[in-house]
């Protein structure tokens, strides 16, 4: 079996014809080092190492592309080269990568806690389910977890708390209970929220209390005044997360008119 022709492709690689009609694509430094130049010959033994050899280098070759990008977890590799290459491939490529130091699933944890602890507002379950995602070891995630739960503390809860408070319109009770839903979503614990300080004299609840009393009343109230509407905006309203008493206290100067 001899190599028949050499066409040099794009980004360092080659295809290589052989003379019985068969072609695989290599990188030139495969090339250099298995002598695939025009009338190299090889039996059919040697001719099949070669190829396996070869699909080695392009799997390595991939795969440190694929982690030039950010760190990758072991499972986010396997995933990423079992798309290409066989299974045996595969797993001796990994077992370099682990042994040069290029994957390693601690690392990867340890940069996934950084970087959700620096760049964003996520908590210790959000990293926990994503390293659960990536089939981390368990030993890895409870260590990293309890680290990362180690470093929260209320300036970071209250940065948070007041990130969201600029976006709430409404009640204050409803901000704290739909906060604390937000947080859970996003990883944090009741020992988390106790971190946060709700003496937020600032917030403006009147002003929104005012818009929302006249949304309301002008659906339920304005066209009917009878006792039935009136119960209807003032579901409404308690829904929204306001106090019975400011409501009551609102309707007290045309309460006749429900009656």
């Amino acid at each position: 079996m001899r190599v028949a022709k050499v066409v040099e492709l794009k980004r360092g690689m080659f295809k290589i014809v052989m003379d019985n009609g068969d072609s695989f694509k290599a990188h030139e430094e495969s090339l250099v080092r298995y002598r695939l130049i025009t009338g190299t010959e090889f039996d059919e033994a040697e001719y099949n190492r070669v190829l396996n050899a070869i699909q080695y280098d392009k799997a390595y070759v991939d795969a440190l592309k694929y982690i030039s990008y950010k760190l990758r977890s072991v499972s986010e590799m396997r995933k990423h080269l079992n798309e290409d290459y066989e299974a045996e491939i595969v797993s001796q490529t990994i077992h370099r990568l682990k042994d040069e130091g290029y994957l390693n699933d601690s690392h990867y944890a340890e940069a996934l806690k950084n970087t959700m602890l620096n760049t964003g507002d996520k908590g210790p379950t959000a990293l926990q389910r994503e390293l659960k995602k990536h089939q981390v070891d368990e030993d890895i995630i409870v260590r990293m977890v309890d680290i990362f739960d180690s470093e929260i503390d209320a300036e970071r809860m209250n940065k948070i708390k007041d990130k969201e408070l600029k976006r709430h319109k409404g009640a204050y009770r409803q901000f704290k209970m739909k906060l604390q839903e937000k947080l859970y979503q996003k990883g944090y614990t009741k020992d988390h929220m106790g971190m946060i300080s709700f003496d937020d004299d600032a917030f403006d609840e009147q002003s929104h209390f005012e818009k929302d009393f006249e949304k309301y009343y002008n659906k339920h109230m304005k066209k009917d005044t009878t006792h039935a509407s009136k119960q209807k905006l003032i579901q409404a309203l308690m829904r929204r997360g306001y106090d019975y008493g400011m409501i009551q206290e609102k309707l007290g100067g045309i309460e006749d008119e429900f009656i």
